[in-house]
Order: structure tokens, then C-alpha cells, then sequence
């Protein structure tokens, strides 16, 4: 998931990362309050999604050049969608547009001279289409970090640690082939911004049957031949926890297919098309809204926060959808020991510019991930930045920060501590109807039998060695 963006990160590491962080923490505080920033693309690419209203933006500032005389094809090629990633040729793009009649109320001091998306600029070339909100803004992040938008393939989790260019862990059919899953041994399969997954959570089964329910039909059409194995699929035990090393009737169905280069490539084209079918999306969106899904979590995070005495802002908000994307819930589900925990290490944070922020490090601190510890520490940082002056948080933080997708919350999507966030009260998974599929079968297809190592089967709970 993550080896996409790893790449985009060598200009940080040719830049001195401590000046990076002064000059962002310096362009957030100087930003023009008139002419808030929407979505800064400098720096760094943001991936808002094919089907956000940010690449509708992206479509609207191809058709405001196109009127206007200048070059728009870096931003929405001819005959192709839009990205869904905004980066320099959307700045450039919009630097472009600053010329154009249509962008003449744009503050002549605005942000936008440098390529920023703000609010004038918005409302120019959108129209009467309403601002993004928080919820659009904290997707944008999420999925930035988790790199796996609608219309990509999904990945497969399988011997996730795997190093490709090693003899014996880059051919999965090899009599010697070793497996090697320490970071995400319970997922076998993710799909989606949200990173939904065939393992542990399913989610995928979930939100296929939903669709299934609605549009068999679409089913069908996405799916072809392996349309009919679904049925099992929605309903295969796949053992808790305890599946994630052994055998069970959800792993060796999936493995299956993922041996299968036929069948796995039928799933991942299946998945791509069902990832551009609004009805398909919009299933996707309610079962993540839900109680059992992210709508529980986010209530016992606002439930926490609000133990310690704080107002969840925009960034908090941010950083709960963060978190329960890749980690889940609070500590202790937000209980009293949690808050104690979080209250004590508050004590502590001296240096802290927002109490909020404050808390969203200490956080981190105490709910570390616990196979991707890393990458969660770089995401986190995010999230908490700008609320710490220049040399009060660690190295150790900076980098994991610069290392992976050095976005900012505050900088990248200009969210604030000063504006208090809402949440909606979440639906119950019953409301989905009383035949909703449940995992309660073990019956297996002989196609589901297929070969599927052992050691794929259980595979080695560590990483690799050198």
C-alpha cells in the first residue's frame, strides 16, 4: 500500500526537513484569514480522489483555461477523468487562471498567486457549488496516506512483507516460496479510499452484498464467471483473530483466487469497475457511517475528548477519520482509562501552542500501531505540526513525518483548532435488513480448494531478514 508514495519523498531528504517544518508552521500562520486556503498542493501531492468534488474542481479549472486561452491539458488530459491527485499542474493551473476574467475578484494578495486552492478561487471557478466540507478535507487526507482510491486495483494482503526481488519470496507458486506477513496478516484483501478489507473487518463482503442487494445485475456484469462464487464468499468464517496465522474456510477461498492469476485478475478488474458505479461508492460511504464501522468509533473519540474537557475541532475530527482508517477506535474505547492516561501525559506537553493538539500527541503516544508503528507515527505527526513550535517535537517524529507523506492539516487543508467539529448520529448495522450476511458457513467449492501453500496458509509473523 504504502511503496507508491515512499518514493515522493527524496526531495525532503535532499531538503533540510527542520526548515521545511518552520516554513510551513510560517506560511499557515501568515495565511490571509479573507481568502482561506482550501487545499495547498505545494510540497507535495494530495490525493483527493477521482470522484471527490475536488476533482470536480479540477474538471471546472480545465474548462475556466480552456475559455480563457491558456493550457489546461496538464491538468485534465484530453479525453481523459481527472486524476483525482492535485499537484503542480493543478497550482500551475490555477497560477494560470489568476489571468483569466472569470478569476478577476480574487484577492490580488490571495495565497492563489502561489498555486493554492482558496475560497475566492473556489467559489470562481465552481460557482454556487458549496465549499468542501470537513468531511471532504479529512478524506482527502485519509486517502492520501492510504494511497487506494476508487478505480485502482485492490491490493492483495497476502505475504505482504514479501521482498520481490529476493529468489524464494517473489514467486508465490515456487516449491521454495517462503511467506512472509507481519504487517497486515488479517486483511487478505483491500479495496477502496477507506481501505476496506476480505479479512478480519469484511467489509468487502459487506458492501458487495449491499450492491448485490440493490443491482444484481451490476454484480454480475463486474464480476462474469466468478459472480456465482460470491454467494459463498459473503458468508465464509474467517475466524477473528485467530484466522490471521491459521487456516480458515474466508483465507483458503481468497487464496485461492490470489493463485489463480486468471481469477485474481478477474477480482481486481471487478473491483476497479464496481469502484466507478455511484451506487457501488454509495454503498461503500453507508457501511463505513455506520455504528459498527466508523460511526461507534468516532462517537467514543468525541466521547473522549470531551472526558478531557476539549471541544473536538476540524483537525481532531481529521485525525479520529485518520486513525480509524488505519488503527480503529480509543484506547480502552475511550473509557476512564484512557482518559487518565491522556490527562496525565497532557500534564507533560509544556511546549504545546493548542491543547488540542496536546492531545492528539499524546494519543499517539499511548496507541502506538502495532505492526506499522512508523507509518502511524508519520501520520499522526500531521495532524499536530503546527501545534508545537519550532523544535519541540523530537527527530524521531520529523522524520517519520518527512519519511512517509509529509502532509499537514493546517498547511495541506487549511483545518483549524478554532472550529468546532459536528458528527452525525450513526445508523445500526440492522438497518441494513434481517438477512444481512452474517459469517456463520464453512462449506467450500472444490474451486476453493485449489492449491494454496502452507506457508501461505500460515504465514511467518515476522518480517523478513537482510
Amino acid at each position: 500500500m504504502h511503496s507508491a508514495v515512499a518514493s515522493r519523498v527524496a526531495i525532503y531528504r535532499r531538503t533540510g526537513v527542520w526548515l521545511l517544518v518552520a516554513l510551513i508552521a510560517m506560511v499557515a500562520a501568515a495565511t490571509a484569514a479573507e481568502d482561506a486556503v482550501i487545499l495547498n498542493p505545494n510540497r507535495y501531492d494530495v490525493f483527493v480522489g477521482r470522484y471527490s468534488v475536488f476533482a470536480k474542481f479540477q474538471s471546472r479549472l480545465h474548462d475556466v483555461l480552456a475559455a480563457c486561452g491558456k493550457p489546461a491539458s496538464a491538468i485534465v488530459p484530453p479525453g481523459k477523468q481527472p486524476s483525482g491527485k492535485i499537484g503542480n499542474e493543478t497550482g500551475e493551473g490555477v497560477r494560470q487562471a489568476l489571468q483569466c476574467e472569470s478569476l478577476r475578484r480574487v484577492p490580488k494578495n490571495s495565497p492563489a498567486t502561489e498555486g493554492i486552492i482558496t475560497e475566492s478561487v473556489w467559489r470562481a471557478v465552481m460557482g454556487d457549488e458549496p465549499l468542501p466540507t470537513l468531511k471532504d478535507r479529512a478524506e482527502a487526507l485519509v486517502l492520501s496516506f492510504e494511497a487506494t482510491d476508487f478505480g485502482a486495483p485492490p491490493e492483495w494482503n497476502f505475504c505482504q512483507d514479501n521482498i520481490l526481488s529476493v529468489p524464494g519470496q517473489s514467486n508465490r507458486w515456487a516449491s521454495d516460496f517462503v511467506c512472509y506477513n507481519a504487517s497486515d496478516p488479517c486483511a487478505f484483501l483491500t479495496w477502496g479510499p477507506r481501505g476496506a478489507t476480505a479479512g478480519l473487518g469484511r467489509e468487502i463482503q459487506l458492501i458487495l452484498w449491499m450492491i448485490w442487494k440493490e443491482d444484481p445485475a451490476l454484480i454480475e456484469r463486474a464480476f462474469g464467471a466468478e459472480a456465482g462464487n460470491l454467494q459463498r464468499f459473503f458468508r465464509l468464517k474467517g475466524g477473528g483473530n485467530k484466522g490471521c496465522y491459521s487456516e480458515t474456510p474466508l483465507k483458503r477461498f481468497l487464496c485461492a483466487i490470489w493463485m489463480d492469476p486468471a481469477r485474481s485478475s478477474r477480482w481486481e478488474n471487478a473491483l476497479v469497475e464496481l469502484g466507478r458505479a455511484p451506487l457501488a461508492r454509495n454503498a461503500y460511504a453507508r457501511l463505513y457511517a455506520l455504528r459498527e464501522y466508523d460511526g461507534g468509533k468516532l462517537r467514543a473519540f468525541f466521547e473522549l475528548w470531551q472526558k478531557l474537557g476539549l471541544t473536538p475541532s476540524e483537525i481532531d475530527y481529521a485525525f479520529f477519520m485518520d486513525r480509524i482508517t488505519h488503527l480503529g477506535g480509543p484506547p480502552d474505547e475511550g473509557g476512564a482509562a484512557a482518559a487518565e492516561a491522556l490527562t496525565a501525559c497532557m500534564h507533560d506537553e509544556q511546549s504545546a501552542i493548542s491543547v488540542n493538539g496536546a492531545a492528539r500527541r499524546c494519543l499517539a503516544r499511548l496507541q502506538p500501531h502495532q505492526t506499522q508503528p512508523d507509518y502511524r507515527l508519520g501520520r499522526d505527526v500531521a495532524y499536530y505540526l503546527e501545534a508545537y513550535g519550532q523544535g519541540a517535537l523530537s527527530e524521531t517524529e520529523i522524520r517519520a513525518w518527512a519519511n512517509y507523506v509529509p502532509l499537514s492539516a493546517i498547511h495541506t487543508l487549511g483545518l483549524s483548532d478554532e472550529k468546532p467539529a459536528q458528527r452525525e448520529e450513526a445508523a445500526s448495522l440492522s438497518t441494513l435488513g434481517s438477512d444481512l450476511a452474517q459469517p456463520d458457513a464453512s462449506d467450500l467449492a472444490p474451486i476453493d480448494l485449489s492449491n494454496c501453500p502452507a506457508t501461505v496458509v500460515s504465514p511467518e509473523p515476522r518480517k523478513p531478514g537482510p
